[in-house]
């Protein structure tokens, strides 16, 4: 199967605004689907790809966005260094950065969380706890969350799945 660039065929809609860039150091990553996440399988088939070997290092936070049809935007952000137990101040500030974000480049948006962690990937406290501040986060910035996912080296789990109508 080949693929032609982005925007070269007439007959196909760009998969992404005019304004992301898919020319850069990073154009040899492979492409998120252009279908939408329509199902927690789905969030877990976009993720678990992406995080690869950091499932089994340190503690992070992946954020993703999507589209206002919930499709995957070529935008991922790891972050690593993060603590155990999430301090709200510093999760709503993120959640409030990223809305900035979704607010430039797809308005009526929202956004998928991994919490990856070598012994996670099911609903322990700390991927709870991390799904909650989160939310609470995400609730007061006025954004909205997609999907949370605990990720482990061994197993993955959706947490939480708010598909828009």
């Amino acid at each position: 199967m080949t693929t032609a660039p982005l925007g070269d065929s007439d007959d196909e809609p760009d998969r992404y605004p005019a304004s992301f860039d898919d020319d850069g150091p990073d154009d040899d990553l492979p492409l998120p689907p252009c279908e939408a996440l329509a199902r927690p399988a789905d969030v877990l088939d976009f993720l678990l790809p992406l995080i690869g070997p950091e499932r089994g290092g340190p503690m992070a936070l992946w954020c993703a966005l999507v589209d206002h049809e919930d499709r995957t935007l070529p935008l991922v952000m790891p972050i690593s260094d993060i603590p155990m137990r999430p301090d709200p101040e510093l999760v709503t500030s993120l959640v409030v950065q990223l809305r900035e974000v979704l607010e430039d480049r797809a308005p009526d948006g929202g956004l998928v969380f991994a919490v990856v962690r070598r012994t996670g990937g099911d609903r322990g406290p700390v991927e709870l706890a991390w799904c909650a501040a989160l939310a609470a986060a995400a609730a007061h910035a006025g954004v909205r969350v997609l999907a949370v996912a605990a990720v482990g080296r061994d197993r993955a789990r959706v947490l939480q799945w708010e598909r828009s109508p």
